[in-house]
């Protein structure tokens, strides 16, 4: 999504929102939903900065590591972007930062080596539409929920935002540019 007015009534406990999203938005957001997880990129001087906010608070810092055509890149794959609470852990890697193998690895195993029964990979992202194509993922995101959040002004042909089972099968997918919702198990 990209403002918080996507946000549906009912209470949700993670919202997701691309890279690129404004601050304000993500802002209102956690404000509007005090007890849901927000994960988002924003960018602040040429590059793109992974949040997740919870009860108020960026529990994350993170830089993202590689370039491309509109942010720098921060080289800096000794950052962990994972935040952990006693019933789930939440592992960030913004767009790109999917390609960036040592990072990208970091992460995900951080994640699943986690004792949490709920383990997330959420992807804030702006992607064409040749990342992800295929209906299942590729096998290193397996013992993780990956939740995409694609923006949907950059390219006419884009990635859709999707959630995906444990094993990598993308079991929600974004219709046109509505906001994609998913109840996890627990």
């Amino acid at each position: 999504m990209l403002n918080a007015q996507e946000v549906g009534g009912a209470p949700a406990d993670l919202i997701v929102f691309p890279e690129g999203a404004c601050h304000k938005e993500i802002q209102e957001a956690s404000t509007k939903n005090p007890n849901s997880i927000i994960v988002g990129a924003i960018v602040e001087d040429g590059r793109s900065r992974g949040l997740l906010i919870h009860h108020g608070q960026n529990k994350i810092e993170y830089l993202k590591v590689e370039s491309d055509d509109r942010t720098e890149g921060s080289q800096n794959v000794q950052q962990c972007p994972v935040y952990e609470m006693p019933d789930i852990c939440i592992g960030v890697l913004i767009c790109k930062d999917i390609d960036s193998v040592e990072f990208a690895r970091k992460v995900i195993d951080r994640i699943k080596s986690s004792s949490c029964a709920l383990k997330l990979l959420c992807v804030p992202a702006d992607m064409m539409s040749d990342w992800f194509s295929d209906e299942k993922l590729p096998p290193k995101y397996e013992g993780v929920h990956v939740v995409l959040c694609n923006h949907t002004k950059t390219y006419q042909f884009r990635c859709q935002s999707f959630v995906t089972d444990m094993l990598g099968n993308k079991i929600n997918v974004q219709k046109q540019h509505k906001p994609v919702y998913a109840q996890l198990p627990s």
